[in-house]
């Protein structure tokens, strides 16, 4: 994971990882708190501190994440000239969707998994449906490590190069 702080040391890369993670931040506290019927002291009553604090917490990480993960592919499209993943690709696009999915609160995202079935079964899981949010992050960890690994092999063969 040496790539991810090369790759962040350099300014425009950093500040592209900072601008994503703020902006999907931001997307995630308005889907969560302001474009609902519920503010913030109404979601802190209904569900409790423990678990406001988890979700954005868990929706924090996702930006953070997600802004890493596109500062990365950005550093390799500048690098090699294409987007050319080949073990990487399905992680990366899961990673992505699931963020997608996950990004706002587990009860308003209901109507989007019940185009994939699962809406009933959300309201099985025993943490209320913050898993989603978990698997996002497990499925955006995986795509960092393999859009990381992508980055330093073409990183090490663009300087092999060069000499």
């Amino acid at each position: 994971m040496s790539t991810v702080g090369v790759v962040l040391k350099k300014g425009n890369y950093a500040a592209i990882a900072a601008i994503v993670s703020i902006t999907l931040g931001a997307v995630f506290w308005l889907l969560t708190f302001y474009f609902t019927p519920t503010p913030l002291p109404d979601y802190i009553k209904m569900y409790g501190m423990p678990f406001t604090v988890t979700t954005v917490t868990l929706g924090s990480a996702i930006a953070i994440l997600t802004g890493i993960n596109t500062s990365l592919i950005i550093y390799r499209k500048r690098v090699t000239g294409s987007l050319g993943f080949r073990r990487g690709a399905g992680s990366n696009a899961c990673g992505a969707f699931t963020g997608a999915l996950a990004s706002g609160c587990p009860v308003c995202t209901m109507p989007l998994l019940g185009v994939f079935g699962l809406g009933g079964a959300l309201a099985l899981f025993p943490l209320q449906g913050l898993e989603l949010k978990m698997v996002a992050i497990a499925v955006l960890g995986v795509s960092l490590y393999f859009t990381a690994k992508n980055a330093a092999l073409q990183t090490v063969s663009e300087h092999e190069k060069h000499f």
